[in-house]
């Protein structure tokens, strides 16, 4: 039958186009700027699931390691706000859901590797994630020569600095940089596989190389290291014409990519000689060698408040997505005072570990990291394979990363990590068949819950913004306030949409309070901590006002300037907040008052 054949071939269409859609997405609109990203991932992972319904290859007739792992931590999230004291369960329930996703996603891998084999699957993953990071990196240059900018906004780019800041359309330097290095191991496999010219690699890997400078990433350095190691272990395992070609060409490969670290500065100048534009930026090699950013040390700051959160809260940890009020709370203590003048709100320890111990506790960072390594040891027990390379270097790439940032705080990264995992040799647990059906109405419930999830996210951008007619923000209000307190998956974002129309006036005083307070509690941005405090100045409550405004001015100290512009000399309640605030910006340095 025509289905027999069309339907895996397009459920496998659909997962690799995982590894490209979701990265791709220009759309990046508060409050929920990652929203289109993730959905996608969704959508594609159940379509997967429904393609396969018909027959052959059987989901579910057997579960990967990968699978119990995603379900098993899916648990963990669902029940931490029975356990701990949780703001926003919402939060939990939603990371449940996406946990839940990947388990299906897993299944769905498991499926199409025992229909097509491990060598065809591999090399199609491999395809995709070649066609996702070329297709990032024309974005990349459009960034680099203005063009982005030119296009009228159908690219994504940095409105501040709209030739310098280089992350494709996935947002974030490192992140580019980190997706990029998954297109250079699986131009490399695919090589060494036989499926990829010499000619054609070599190209490929140049310009990737020289995308991978611009980007600026400085974790690129680790990144061929673990890699240069992780080929030679391979090739020692397997010891086969293969290998030695994947071992030689990964390291060439690396040395390339460490050149173009070396030589980006001549290269701009010939880019700037020949098209006529004045092309820039620092790689990640002169960004390590320079360490003036200050985000070293703001980073190990955070790290440490992670570790202090978790001594605190050994067990369920402090709740899931609630680092960021405890940063806040631990900035003004004497060991953070030189952590550097970011006043950006860190709402992740930028450790993977350590923002699960403080988040989670420490049962629930066993059990996840302990089922990981469950999930990814039949890669180091079964015989060694040269498929094994790409998953097992895109998994070392994401690890390291996450030690230093947060990539998997983002499903589509989380989704090619499962997709990794899932690949490791071995049958799965089989199914009975009368277990499948419960995970059939999973499976309905994810779609639907997802397609429903499209209506609010599309209702909650078009109330993001105050209208001119109080009468009609009125009403926006009411309802902001009714999903705040009626549908947890979205009570946060709605919230955080809700500040939009909260002014700092006498009007409605007590029910503003009430909610900048559970804000500030949960996200204390600046401008949040700062309405709060003008509120709470308002209310005659001038020790909290001025409390809020120090806990302020120690995390974001930079923001003095614009806080004293904020604080009307007009109004008599913020006299001791605005005397307070020019305190602290005469004790600025001169560029940041």
């Amino acid at each position: 039958m025509l289905s027999s054949r069309l339907f895996p071939r397009l459920a496998l269409l659909s997962v690799c186009l995982i590894a490209i859609v979701p990265f791709a997405s220009r759309f990046h609109y508060v409050p929920l700027p990652q929203w289109w990203g993730e959905i996608n991932v969704v959508w594609l992972t159940v379509l997967a699931a429904v393609l396969l319904l018909p027959g052959q290859p059987a989901l579910f007739g057997r579960v990967p390691r990968a699978a119990w792992w995603a379900l098993l931590a899916a648990l963990c999230w669902g029940l931490q706000p029975w356990l701990a004291p949780v703001l926003f369960p919402g939060m939990n329930w939603a990371t449940a859901l996406a946990w839940a996703c990947m388990a299906l996603l897993a299944c769905v891998v498991l499926a199409l590797r025992e229909h097509f084999g491990q060598r065809e699957l591999t090399v199609w993953l491999a395809w995709a994630l070649l066609a996702g990071a070329l297709l990032q990196s024309l974005i990349g240059m459009a960034q680099l020569t203005g063009l982005a900018e030119a296009t009228g906004g159908m690219l994504f780019y940095d409105h501040a600095h709209p030739t310098s800041n280089i992350f494709g359309h996935i947002g974030q330097r490192n992140q580019f940089a980190h997706y990029l290095m998954w297109g250079v191991l699986a131009g490399c496999y695919l090589y060494a596989a036989g499926k990829l010219p010499a000619r054609w690699l070599w190209g490929l890997v140049a310009w990737l190389a020289l995308l991978l400078a611009w980007a600026g990433s400085r974790t690129i350095l680790l990144y061929l290291l673990a890699l240069s190691v992780l080929a030679l272990i391979w090739h020692w395992r397997i010891g086969d014409t293969a290998s030695r070609r994947l071992r030689n060409v990964l390291w060439i490969s690396c040395i390339v990519i460490l050149a173009a670290q070396f030589l980006l500065p001549w290269v701009n100048q010939l880019v700037s000689l020949l098209s006529h534009e004045s092309v820039g930026g620092a790689s990640g090699l002169e960004r390590l060698a320079a360490n003036g950013d200050s985000m070293g040390s703001r980073r190990f700051a955070e790290m440490h408040k992670a570790w202090l959160v978790f001594r605190s809260h050994p067990l369920w940890g402090v709740g899931w997505s609630q680092f960021a009020a405890e940063s806040v709370r631990l900035q003004p203590l004497p060991p953070f005072a030189a952590a550097g003048f970011n006043s950006g709100l860190f709402t992740n320890a930028h450790n993977l570990v350590l923002q699960l111990l403080a988040e989670m506790g420490g049962l629930v960072t066993l059990l996840v990291l302990g089922g990981f390594v469950w999930a990814v040891w039949p890669y180091f027990r079964e015989r060694a394979e040269l498929e094994h390379v790409l998953p097992l270097g895109g998994m070392t790439v994401t690890l390291i990363h996450s030690l230093l940032e947060y990539p998997l705080w983002y499903l589509y990264f989380l989704a090619v990590l499962v997709i990794f995992v899932a690949l490791a040799p071995g049958p799965g647990a089989r199914l009975p068949r009368l277990a499948r059906l419960p995970l059939w109405l999973g499976v309905a419930a994810l779609g639907w819950l997802s397609l429903t999830g499209l209506t609010r996210y599309d209702e909650l951008l078009g109330l993001y913004t105050p209208l001119a007619n109080a009468k009609a923000n009125e009403t926006r209000v009411a309802r902001l306030a009714e999903i705040v307190e009626t549908e947890p998956l979205f009570a946060f974002h709605a919230l955080n949409t809700l500040d939009n129309y909260l002014q700092p006036t006498r009007e409605q005083l007590p029910q503003k309070r009430r909610w900048l307070t559970r804000l500030a509690a949960f996200r204390p941005y600046p401008d949040v901590l700062l309405k709060k405090a003008q509120l709470e100045a308002l209310a005659g409550d001038e020790g909290a006002a001025e409390a809020t405004l120090g806990s302020a001015l120690a995390s974001f100290p930079t923001y003095a300037p614009s806080f004293l512009s904020e604080l009307d000399p007009r109004e008599p309640a913020w006299a001791g907040l605005r005397r307070i605030t020019e305190a602290a910006r005469q004790k600025l340095p001169p560029q940041y008052r």
